[in-house]
């Protein structure tokens, strides 16, 4: 093999790498710090319109801490605890949480009408760390 064609593989592998390298570090992260909770699950008290239920939830989200997070993505999941209801999510995409910062996010979705769905709740939240 040439000389000129073992630097161009070893530049092609160095490129390779780097590429790889860059994806794969990322200052975003899971974030454990702030809280995202809602009360209503227990609740819920649809509004129904002709063979549909409409159902919202306030769902509360809250950095406790004296630290910034910036680029806060909060995935919420509604697990039905019944066979017959549809397991529901959202998205929420909060550009900066400020220290000891409170809020409050309406996630809304729809049923089939008289079903009477319950549901579990989890999330999860990811953010650039500070």
């Amino acid at each position: 093999m040439r000389n000129d064609m073992r630097w161009y593989i070893w530049a092609l592998v160095l490129v390779i790498a780097c590429a790889l390298g860059a994806g794969c570090l990322s200052s975003r992260g899971q974030n454990t710090q702030i809280t995202v909770m809602s009360e209503e699950l227990d609740s819920f008290n649809p509004v129904n319109v002709g063979s549909f239920d409409f159902y919202t939830a306030d769902i509360r989200v809250e950095n406790p801490t004296n630290l910034t997070f910036d680029n806060v993505e909060i995935q919420v999941h509604l697990m039905p605890t019944t066979a017959y209801c549809h397991s529901q999510s959202a998205t929420f995409d909060i550009p900066s949480m400020t220290p000891y910062q409170k809020l409050k996010e309406t996630f809304s979705f729809s049923e089939f009408a008289d079903l009477d769905c319950a549901y579990n709740f989890s999330s999860s939240v990811t953010s650039d760390q500070p």
